[in-house]
């Protein structure tokens, strides 16, 4: 027996509203429903009056209900605010009123199917619940989603699911908001079924009746896990990015609005004006002087035009010094519009480097300007064997010269009074280039920018263009100087970057200053800018330890400063620190290494900010006299050849050597210095010696450019091909001065070209030696080659084939075909395939299949074409004589079918009549004789079998002109095996048989449908027809693949056929194998025929006793769709 206490468990356990009052309306057992409807804890409901304890809540319809209820002795129903509220009576021994019990249950919204199939199929999970939240439509989705059961999400058994920390959230968030009837939105982790925990956007929202009662809960979850994961990467590059900002030791600035307010400004920068800058404040009230000396108008300008203004050593004026002395400082920089997604400007970025002491070496430097012009012309010669494009105009920006890299580049003529040279520019960027150049002349300051340039094959390359002016010692322009080299690698390359790091790059990529970021121990690059790419010569990576990609920089003691800044913290600054990355000149940068800390205040990596210092270090060590800085030029010359890979060289008229890069020592491993003029040959390939001499006296004593071929030994001992180019410097009277030289390796080339050469001789001996045609084509689809079999078969001459001249052979009917063919394959790189007529030598045209396939390179471009030719003269007629029969056969099978039809159908009415004539005879007659009842069953036997035979012949028609008029189409296995099986289910139950299907294989094949529906139906009913007497049929049907092939495959434990006897008879017309069951004969030939029409092929397996299996194969597997 259970004792109260238990009752009082049990009861509050129950599901849904519960309560147990005596007759005078006191509460004294209630479920947790009934309280949290309440919203009174449990314990204070129990021994209260209902009335007082329900008053307005959802359960303030009782007192009426149990009033009704004493009233009629009976229970009480009705549905009232959203509730189904039911009340009944518990009646004693003498019949009157001991407790009164009541539930209330939340009417649970149903959807209807259409709603319930658009909520499932919504992107976001919904769901429908009670007043009470009580889930009525759970959203399938949801479960889906959780893997939880409908039973498990009920009530507050969903926060189960969400994470741990989030539950006491949610839970106060639902209780609040269901208290309170109010809509209410919440973000929680909730589990997906596979265990992981993603962030969703979940919304509730009430609605109410006309009298204001709850009614129910509309419910939405949006998965946010991205969004969330995305915030999180924006808020950490933002704070990498103020980090980088408020410590690079640079001036940066950012000016909002046509009034230029200040929306940031960096330490640095605010130091520059006194610190008295406040952000908020226009430019030109924080510091007027911005006014005076012009700036404001530059900035007015790229507001105006959204066009960035490059600052090239800007002056600006600082204010007058105690002693009354007023400096003035010099900066690099730019004024970078901010534009939003439309492309509107926003602001301006103000970016400055202090370039002062760059400025004034240059200032001290400037009266060795007029020597170093009268180097031009050695500059010219010097300029001519490098990789760079050299321009130089007049102060006006008429062109003067042009070295003739960029005429081979582009593949235009010289032309003396260059009129032409700016239509090699892309049409884009002509216009930028003229304005930038156009700007630049006016500042009178150095500017570069970026171009396109049209290659001599019709591609636009980009090119880095660097103007820089030359000036008299008044400071009045003369010329400009201009460079450019091909950096369409790198334009590519920066086109793959991540959207994420255009913000960044706008602020720091375009600084005239050497930046990076490292982080980790290891220093590990997080970011660089373009100029500190260039110094490593394009090595570095995002991810990768410094020391990893420029090794050379630990032995100069580059790693360890920044070793001793990331452990200690401590800021190193350096001034004129010497570097020498790997393959570079030694160049001096003033450096400063800086800690980059985290939120926590930790060191998380450094800053490494640096401002080349070269010129002006070179500067200031030439500055003692002229001699000392023509010197210094001649250095910078050669260390530009030197940084080349090539062996750069000059030699005095006759020969003898003057100068040699130390490229050349490194290669051969030769130590000793020049011994003489016959250096170059000391080393050359005895076989090339006499050849090379003898053209080195014609070229010094001609005085024209050379450009030679020969094999040097390397330092290793190797002889390797070299590709060697010279070129005069000559005097007024036209007489050689000196030689200017270069000599690169060309020998994997030269190696390549050897084994092509030899590819193809070994190919042509190989093609001329197959009894096949093969030939070869051009890129352009010139033919180049054709094989001897070719030519024997033609009888044309070798040079009548080449070209379009293998045309001739071709039948005239044929030609136009052909020729469209191979250019529309030329034109695409398709695969060439044709079959035409070619003329053999003794004038009979034979049919060919031609065909040919391109090689490509590793860009995809079409080297070369090869091609084969094939005589199919044969089974050209071949395929005509079967054609012939085919059409033969086909009009036999037509008259057969039509003769079968006509004959059904002439005997159809005999019969009819016949069969009228006996049922009316069976009727009115008389017989006397008992054995005429057994004739008359025979002669009716006799009648159905002579009907059956006739629909079955004329089954045989319909199946042939249902092949022809209805096509096939993809049949789902399943569906419709169950429809045929149904269509026999009183013949099934009636033997007790058992199907078994199973399609995972193959659920789908290409067939006639009602062609498949007769043949499963015809297997399946002999199934059932010949079972095994005492055994209840058991047939499978199921798919499988066997080699890609579909096969269907129906087996039954039935009687089986004799297959040794009956084989060769199996699908022959009306042939039956048991004489005990009635049949036509037809079956088997009709399912046999059927699977034939539709191209696939039947098999049989069968043991007597045992039972058979019918395999079919299907045509292809490519037909499934569903595979």
């Amino acid at each position: 027996m259970l004792s109260p206490p238990d009752y009082q468990a049990l009861f509050e356990a129950l599901p849904d509203l519960h309560l147990a009052l005596t007759p005078e309306l006191i509460i004294v057992a209630a479920s947790a429903g009934a309280a949290r409807v309440a919203g009174r804890p449990l314990a204070a409901l129990l021994g209260q009056a209902a009335p007082a304890a329900l008053a307005g809540s959802a359960l303030d319809v009782l007192p009426e209900a149990l009033a009704r209820v004493r009233a009629r002795g009976a229970a009480d129903e009705a549905t009232s605010g959203g509730w189904y509220h039911r009340a009944w009576p518990v009646l004693g021994a003498a019949g009157e009123i001991r407790y009164f019990l009541y539930r209330a249950e939340a009417v649970r919204p149903a959807a209807t199917p259409a709603v319930q199939t658009l909520l499932d199929t919504l992107p976001v999970v919904v769901w429908l619940s009670g007043p009470a939240g009580l889930a009525g439509s759970q959203c399938r989705g949801w479960l889906a989603y959780t893997g939880y059961g409908a039973d498990q999400a009920r009530d507050l058994g969903w926060l189960t699911a969400v994470h741990p920390d989030d539950q006491a959230r949610a839970r106060q968030c639902w209780t609040q908001a269901l208290a309170e009837g109010r809509e209410y939105a919440l973000e929680y982790r909730l589990r997906r079924h596979d265990g992981a925990y993603r962030w969703q956007l979940v919304r509730e929202v009430p609605t109410h009746d006309a009298a204001g009662h709850l009614v129910s809960w509309t419910g939405t979850m949006l998965d946010i896990q991205e969004q969330k994961e995305a915030q999180q990467r924006l808020a950490d590059q933002d704070r990498h990015l103020q980090q980088i900002l408020s410590q690079v030791p640079a001036h940066i600035a950012t000016l909002l609005g046509p009034d230029h307010v200040y929306g940031f400004l960096n330490e640095k920068g605010n130091q520059l004006f006194g610190g008295n800058v406040r952000l908020g404040t226009p430019a030109a009230l924080a510091v007027p002087a911005l006014v005076t000396n012009g700036y404001i108008k530059l900035v007015d300008e790229v507001y105006r035009t959204g066009e960035p203004f490059r600052l090239s050593e800007m002056p600006l004026t600082q204010p007058p010094a105690p002693d009354g002395s007023v400096a003035t400082l010099y900066f690099d920089g730019v004024f970078q519009p901010l534009t939003d997604e439309q492309g509107q400007t926003q602001g301006i970025l103000v970016f400055g480097i202090d370039v002062t002491e760059r400025v004034l070496a240059k200032q001290r430097t400037a009266e060795l300007m007029e020597e170093i012009r009268e180097q031009d012309a050695q500059f010219r010669t010097m300029v001519e064997s490098v990789p760079l494009f050299v321009y130089i105009t007049d102060a006006a920006g008429r062109m003067l010269y042009i070295n003739p890299q960029r005429y081979a580049f582009t593949g235009q003529a010289p032309d003396p009074a260059f009129r032409h040279w700016q239509e090699a520019l892309h049409p884009d960027d002509w216009r930028q280039l003229r304005a930038d150049f156009i700007r630049g002349r006016k500042l009178g300051q150095a500017w570069s920018g970026e171009y396109r340039l049209r290659r001599h094959d019709g591609e636009y390359c980009w090119q880095l263009l660097r103007i820089v002016p030359l000036r008299r010692p008044d400071g009045t322009v003369t010329r400009w100087y201009g460079s450019s080299i091909d950096i369409d690698e790198q334009k590519r390359r920066q086109h793959q970057q991540r959207r994420e790091d255009q913000r960044l790059r706008q602020i720091l990529g375009q600084a005239p200053a050497i930046l990076a970021t490292v982080e980790g121990p290891d220093h590990r690059y997080a970011f660089f800018n373009d100029s500190h790419q260039q110094l490593l010569a394009n090595r570095a990576e995002l991810g990768q330890p410094l020391a990893a990609l420029a090794p050379e920089l630990v032995e100069q003691g580059f790693v360890a400063r920044l070793d001793h800044v990331y452990q200690t913290g401590e800021t190193f600054v350096g001034h004129e620190v010497p570097l020498q990355p790997l393959g570079q000149p030694e160049c001096f940068l003033d450096l400063t290494l800086q800690a980059l800390r985290d939120e926590q205040g930790a060191v998380a990596g450094v800053l490494t900010f640096a401002v080349d210092s070269t010129e002006r270090v070179r500067a200031r060590r030439s500055a003692g006299a002229l001699a000392a800085e023509v010197s210094r030029r001649d250095m910078r010359l050669r260390r530009m050849t030197e940084a080349l890979p090539a062996v750069s060289f000059i030699c005095a008229a006759d020969g003898t050597l003057e100068y040699l890069s130390p490229q050349w020592y490194h290669y051969t491993g030769q130590k000793s210095e020049l011994t003489g003029r016959d250096i170059f040959t000391a080393l050359v390939h005895p076989d090339d010696q006499p050849a090379l001499r003898q053209a080195l006296r014609e070229v010094f004593s001609q005085g024209r450019p050379w450009d030679f071929e020969y094999r040097l030994r390397r330092h290793d001992g190797q002889y390797r091909w070299q590709l060697s180019r010279g070129v005069a410097e000559f005097d007024a009277e036209g007489q050689a001065l000196r030689w200017y030289g270069t000599m690169v390796d060309n020998h994997e080339q030269k190696e390549l070209q050897n084994e092509l050469r030899r590819s193809e001789e070994k190919f042509r001996f190989m093609a001329d030696s197959t009894p096949a045609i093969i030939w070869t084509g051009t890129p352009e689809g010139a033919i180049d080659y054709c094989n001897r079999p070719f030519l024997d078969y033609t009888g044309l001459r070798p040079a009548d084939s080449m070209g379009p001249g293998w045309l001739q052979a071709v039948h005239p009917d044929d030609v136009a075909t052909t020729a469209a063919h191979w250019q529309r394959s030329v034109s695409t790189g398709h695969e060439y395939e044709v079959q035409h007529r070619l003329r053999r030598h003794d004038g009979h045209y034979h049919w060919q299949l031609v065909r040919a396939l391109p090689l490509r390179d590793a860009e995809g471009r079409i080297l070369k074409w090869y091609g084969s030719s094939i005589d199919v003269q044969n089974q050209r007629e071949m395929q005509q004589q079967l054609q012939a029969r085919n059409e033969q056969l086909a009009r036999t099978n037509t008259d057969l079918d039509n003769f079968v039809y006509t004959a059904s159908h002439d005997l159809r009415q005999p019969i009819d009549n016949m069969a009228g004539i006996f049922e009316e005879l069976t009727r009115t007659a008389y017989f006397r004789d008992p054995e005429a009842i057994k004739l008359i069953t025979m002669f009716e036997r006799a009648l159905q079998q002579i009907h059956q035979t006739i629909h079955d012949l004329s089954d045989v028609v319909q199946l042939q002109r249902r092949h022809a008029l209805v096509p096939a189409e993809a049949v789902a296995l399943e569906p419709l095996t169950r429809e045929v099986i149904g269509s026999m289910q009183e013949q099934g139950n009636e033997v007790g048989a058992r199907f078994e299907l199973d399609f995972r294989a193959v659920p789908t094949v290409h067939f006639v449908r009602a062609n498949l529906q007769s043949i499963l139906y015809n297997l399946l009913s002999n199934s059932l027809k010949y079972a095994a007497p005492g055994r209840p049929p058991r047939v499978r049907i199921f798919t499988s693949l066997l080699d890609g092939v579909p096969v269907l495959t129906v087996a039954d434990n039935g009687q089986g056929i004799d297959l040794e006897r009956h084989g060769t008879e199996l699908f022959q017309l009306f042939r039956r194998f048991h004489e005990d069951v009635e049949g036509s004969g037809m079956g088997l030939y009709l399912v046999n025929r059927m699977v034939q029409l539709n191209g696939a092929w039947l098999e049989v397996d069968s043991t007597v006793g045992v039972g058979s299996t019918f395999r079919i194969f299907f045509r292809s597997y490519e037909n499934v769709p569903d595979k």
